[in-house]
């Protein structure tokens, strides 16, 4: 986890989550967090919430929200905007059972290449969720890397062929970059076998930016484009979205 919080100490994830190239991963998120999350004001546990770009939203909209992240610079970001935020590891929540209404986990899952360190986050997600509380976690998609890697016209490079086929394979890249060595990146299924194992009910998987996702980061001129195919392929194409969410209902019993 060292080298996650090295990373996100080095850059700034508060600019990267409202730039123009980003748009289409905010409206989409934003869209179906709103199709699954119950009515404020319920209790949301935003794990690995980052900067809280998304927590102040869910605030906003008149939700009680915990945001948690391993990131010291998290954490003072978000507590600048006034929000409850607590450093700690999604591994190891520092919150009582069942003390969510929801609980919003849009980053984790990306930074656990171990299954046994993912399926721990999930299951301190599941236990500080209320009974019939939402899960929602976010993965990413290997088999969207080649569109993210043609959209840029890197495909000739040798070293990308190889990350490609390595991620195509395995998910992850350990001789990569240093993002690479600490990132995972799922199948549909895969991610919902995961969410299914840690106890949850009625899991769906469903694709965030869609197709043209990649596209629409390279020109923000197309994301009105991009939303509306990201809307038809959902479902039918999670693959080929840069970013999945799945949604999970807690055990009511």
């Amino acid at each position: 986890m060292s080298e996650v919080v090295d990373i996100y100490e080095a850059g700034d994830e508060d600019v990267r989550l409202v730039d123009a190239s980003n748009r289409v991963e905010w409206a989409r998120t934003v869209e179906l967090l709103q199709r699954w999350l119950p009515a404020p004001p319920a209790r949301v546990l935003d794990v690995g919430g980052g900067p809280g770009r998304y927590a102040a939203w869910l605030t906003a909209s008149g939700y009680t929200v915990t945001l948690v992240d391993p990131v010291p610079k998290h954490i003072r970001q978000a507590r600048d905007r006034g929000l409850d935020a607590r450093l700690a590891d999604a591994r190891r929540l520092p919150l009582e059972d069942a003390s969510a209404d929801a609980v919003v986990m849009a980053g984790p899952l990306y930074h656990l290449p171990d299954p046994a360190d993912r399926a721990a986050a999930l299951a301190e997600a599941v236990r500080c969720a209320a009974p019939g509380a939402v899960v929602v976690a976010a993965g990413m998609s290997r088999w969207a890397k080649p569109c993210v890697k043609a959209a840029r016209g890197e495909l000739g490079d040798p070293a990308i062929q190889a990350y490609l086929l390595q991620v195509l394979e395995h998910g992850h890249d350990p001789q990569g970059d240093p993002f690479d060595r600490v990132s995972y990146n799922h199948d549909p299924t895969e991610l919902r076998e995961e969410m299914t194992a840690a106890g949850l009910q009625d899991v769906l998987v469903l694709g965030v930016e869609g197709p043209l996702g990649p596209h629409a980061r390279v020109d923000p001129a197309l994301a009105d484009l991009a939303l509306r195919a990201a809307r038809v392929a959902e479902a039918r194409a999670p693959h080929f979205s840069i970013h999945l969410l799945a949604r999970g209902v807690a055990p009511r019993t």
